[in-house]
């Protein structure tokens, strides 16, 4: 029996990046790291459009934990 291979978030965003770019096809990159076609769809459609408001959020928003200390502070 086959071990199932784990792969970083880092490694998943690369090669997500590389396809969403054009900078290699889904295609080239499946063949170069040995992954299905259909791996690579899920990677780039689940965290993506799960995740794709948060794409707009103003970075300077402060974390909850940071608010909740201010208010302890305070």
């Amino acid at each position: 029996m086959a071990k199932r291979r784990r792969f970083t978030a880092k490694f998943k965003a690369e090669v997500v990046l590389e396809t969403l770019t054009g900078a290699s096809s889904q295609a080239e990159l499946c063949r170069r790291y040995n992954l299905s076609e259909n791996q690579v769809s899920t990677w780039k459609r689940k965290p993506l459009l799960e995740n794709v408001e948060t794409f707009f959020e103003s970075a300077d928003k402060p974390s909850s934990e940071s608010v909740e200390r201010i208010a302890q502070l305070e």
